[in-house]
């Protein structure tokens, strides 16, 4: 396992592109801590880890997406899938290693960063270390499924153009076309039906894991809520990101394993 950890460092360690949306990272944070460092230091704190997950909803997808599937895309490229898997190695296997290792990476670099980057933060506000914990959670979650996600496109298309448009249309989906498709079907949301709407809107990842965070730093409160929207946030932020994990982290990496050999088949 190790391994493939230390070839993956190498590969993405090499390319300019890791360099350039790691200095975005930071550059990012650093733009969203001076712009908050004026609040409260009673509640600074909070506004200042909601409004980084709001900025980090737009760069880690954006991020995740390109390095997860363009790690498996050049395995393909390389030649280097064929020789792994002449090994007796499976593709489940492969993928299952390459996930760790690529997952591994990925949070390691932004657990290390935003560490470094409290350090500044806690002469300024209240710092509360269980609220970083649920805002880290929060980015762990955000990571592992966009690596997932990536990987999957990273199986299923067979070129660097093809990959290049499958990472552009599914940031759009995530960002804009999914919530478009709700705002269509909301007029025609009643209390009889808007728990399947409640459920459906939180199917999404962002969404799920924006109320988790608020809930869990106490800025949203779920008390003197109409009826409808009672059960509208009738579901525990909990089981809503269990359920997230399992269809964008587990059922995908499924749907890989099974495209990769209808492909192979074909």
């Amino acid at each position: 396992m190790m391994d493939y950890i230390w070839k993956e460092w190498l590969e993405i360690s090499r390319g300019k592109a890791f360099w350039f949306f790691l200095i975005l990272i930071i550059a990012t944070s650093l733009s969203v801590f001076l712009n908050t460092k004026g609040l409260p230091p009673d509640h600074g704190f909070e506004v200042f880890l909601l409004t980084l997950f709001e900025m980090d909803t737009y760069v880690i997808p954006l991020l995740c997406l390109f390095f997860a599937s363009f790690s498996i895309i050049q395995e393909k490229e390389l030649r280097t899938l064929i020789m792994i898997l002449a090994k007796n190695d499976s593709y489940g296997q492969f993928l299952w290693k390459k996930s760790l290792a690529v997952q591994f990476i990925s949070i390691a670099a932004f657990i290390i960063w935003y560490f470094i980057l409290m350090i500044p933060v806690k002469f300024l506000f209240s710092f509360h270390l269980s609220h970083f914990f649920y805002f880290l959670l929060a980015i762990v979650i955000m990571i592992l499924i966009f690596n997932q996600i990536g990987i999957f496109l990273g199986s299923v298309c067979g070129t660097k153009v093809q990959l290049i448009g499958a990472n552009i249309f599914t940031l759009f989906f995530f960002i804009y076309l999914y919530d478009f498709v709700l705002l269509y079907f909301l007029p025609k949301v009643t209390y009889e039906n808007v728990k399947l709407f409640s459920f459906i809107y939180f199917l999404h990842p962002l969404h799920t894991l924006r109320f988790y965070l608020e809930t869990s730093l106490g800025t949203f409160s779920l008390d003197y809520l109409s009826r409808m929207m009672a059960k509208f946030f009738s579901f525990s932020p909990s089981i809503l990101i269990v359920i997230n994990i399992m269809v964008w982290g587990m059922m995908i990496f499924f749907a890989s394993v099974l495209c990769y050999r209808k492909g192979e088949q074909g």
